[in-house]
Order: C-alpha cells, then structure tokens, then sequence
C-alpha cells in the first residue's frame, strides 16, 4: 500500500484526533503540521510524534511534498488555508463548517476546480455504521415518501461551558458557535439521507450563557450560540426539526426520527437503529459492529474513531485513483450545507422564515 504524505494544519483538533487517527491508518503518512497560533511547538511534537512541527502554516506548504493537506483550524481560517493549499499543488481535507459563509465556500470551490485537484469535506459521521443503514432504509424505499425528519443532539456540557472559557467557539464573528459546530452535521446528514434541498427554513439562535469570568476577573463575552433550532420544508415535498442545546444538565446525544408513507426509522445514540414498517412495531435492525480502536489511543481521538478511519479509507481510496465513494463529501456538499446555514442564520436575525437560495 503506497504511503499518501499529509500535512495538518492546526494543532488543537488537527493534532488531538486528525493526527492519530491518520497515524493509525496504513495508507497514510503524516510527515507535518502546523500551529496556527504559533505556540507549543516542542509539545506538539512530543505530544503527536510527527517529525516537523511548524509555526507558520503557509511556510509548511511551501515546504513540504504533500499528498494531502488536512485543514483542521478554526472556521474563519479554512477558506484562505484551503485556497493556498489548492495553489501550492495539494489535495485537501477539510473540516466542518466549510467555511464563514457560502461566499467563501463558492470560491473555495472555484479554487479547487482552477487547480485540477481534489478535495473533501470532513463530514466524517456519514460512515457510522448506523448512519449508513439510515441511508440504506431511506434510499431503499421501504418507509415510502419521507414525510418529516426530527434531529438533535444535546449535550449536558452547562457545567463546562458556565465554568471556563470557549474562545473562537464562543465567537460569532470568528465562525463560532453551535450552528456550525453540530448543526453542519446535522444539515449534512439530513441532505444525504434524503438526496434533498431544502426550500425554506426558520431559525432561532440562542446564547444561554452569555459571559464567563475567571478566577481572576477576566471577563468572556459570549457573541456566538449555544443552542439552536431550525424549522423548515424540502424542495418537492416534505418537512424538517433540527436543533442542538449544549448548555444543559443532562441529554440524551444524538436522536433521530424519520417518517414516512411506508414507516419509521429512529436511530438513537449513533449505534441503534429501530424501523417499524406499516403499522408493525419498530424493530432493531443488525448493522455493522463498530471498529476496534487501537490501544493507547487518546480518549477524544478513541471518539472519532469509528466514522473518521472509515472516512479515511474512502479518501485514501478516492487519492489512489480507485474511483470515489458516492458517499464520500465533497465540497459542493459543504457548499450545501453553508447555504442552509446561511439562511437560518439569516432566520434568526429577520424575525420571518427564508427561502432557500443556492
């Protein structure tokens, strides 16, 4: 198997979870990665194993011969980290949200198709087992018309978020915020499952915990939301509920209902999934048991494991021209999802539901 070289820019999530999970995998190689803040070098280098560390991104690029250029920053970094990419000759990963919006997102694109390359979008969830039996159940027809989809996830994260400070995450002018941080999982996932656009959405955003003092009286001021929800229709037919909450004391994760004319898919936690088809009961479905993680991983990397090496088998596939998974997200689906998200943003702050426009 030939070794694909990959550089990641970013050293918070890039070097806790893209990292390891790369590492893990046989068809890569992960020869770099660079600090976006420019700090912990040495740490970073001892922490991951990676032989160069570096603390300009743009140098590394300049650099290194890569194979692919993993974009694990913050949000607001990813269009101008991604078009450089694309300019210095690299294949690239990129993570959720795309981008700050679907302006940058477009021209993220045209980037991409100016410098003949490829490119991904790390909608890594698409690969969980139970998710791809969603898929299997929908596009197999067995619950007929898709009438309405209800999706969430919550997370009882109130004590950490009241209790210490979220940075750019807490940002809405750095791309923060709840909406891209799980809504564009569950924008993606909806569109996928579906094959659908969405026609109009109402949204509201919502910031529970506005602000954050330390122990030494340094005031966080909270812009971006900690919660969202989002209404809306599919193009031909069809309606839709997501939304997220993560400032609360207890929650059930992830929970999906999809109705339709035919039956009921419900898949709970990731790793159940119920179907109930005319008027029988919903019953448990078998799907594929979930991969063994390797030992010594870190806890949050052991989190992502289960979707991000599978995702990475379809990148690493789609690299060594074995043709690509129709699964597999490109940018024209982060584009997608950027569109939607635009809008409920838009929702949100017009007070009225909006139409779609991509």
């Amino acid at each position: 198997m030939k070794k694909m070289r990959v550089g990641i820019i970013g050293t918070g999530f890039g070097a806790k979870v893209h990292a390891p999970v790369m590492q893990s995998h046989p068809g890569f190689e992960v020869v770099s990665i660079a600090s976006v803040s420019r700090g912990r070098l040495d740490e970073i280098k001892e922490e991951t194993g990676i032989g160069k560390v570096y603390g300009n991104w743009e140098e590394m690029l300049e650099s290194e011969e890569l194979d692919l250029v993993s974009v694990a920053s913050a949000p607001l970094l990813h269009h101008d980290m991604v078009v450089k990419a694309f300019a210095s000759g690299k294949h690239v990963l990129c993570e959720k949200p795309m981008a700050f919006d679907s302006i940058e997102a477009e021209k993220m694109i045209q980037a991409r198709d100016a410098a003949g390359k490829l490119s991904w979008i790390n909608f890594e969830y698409r690969f969980l087992p139970a998710r791809q039996k969603v898929k299997e159940l929908i596009s197999s027809g067995k619950i007929g018309k898709v009438l309405h989809v209800n999706f969430s996830l919550n997370i009882a994260g109130y004590e950490r978020y009241a209790t210490s400070k979220r940075g750019w995450l807490s940002q809405k002018d750095q791309a923060g915020g709840m909406l891209g941080a799980v809504g564009s999982h569950l924008i993606d996932s909806l569109l996928w499952w579906t094959d659908g656009k969405v026609e109009s959405v109402s949204g509201q955003l919502t910031t529970h915990v506005p602000e954050f003092v330390d122990e030494n009286g340094e005031k966080e001021i909270r812009t971006a939301d900690d919660a969202f929800q989002a209404m809306g229709t599919f193009v031909g037919g069809g309606t839709f509920n997501i939304g997220s909450n993560i400032a609360v004391r207890h929650a059930e994760g992830w929970e999906l209902e999809v109705y339709g004319t035919e039956g009921t898919i419900k898949m709970l936690q990731d790793n159940k999934v119920l179907v109930g088809i005319g008027n029988g009961p919903l019953e448990e479905v078998d799907i594929e048991v979930a991969l063994s993680i390797p030992e010594g991983m870190n806890p949050v990397a052991a989190g992502y494991y289960n979707a991000f090496y599978r995702s990475l088998d379809e990148v690493y596939n789609a690299l060594s021209g074995d043709g690509g998974n129709p699964h597999l997200p490109v940018l024209e689906d982060g584009y997608g999802v950027q569109v939607v998200m635009d809008a409920i943003r838009r929702s949100d702050e017009e007070g009225r539901t909006v139409k779609v426009e991509y």
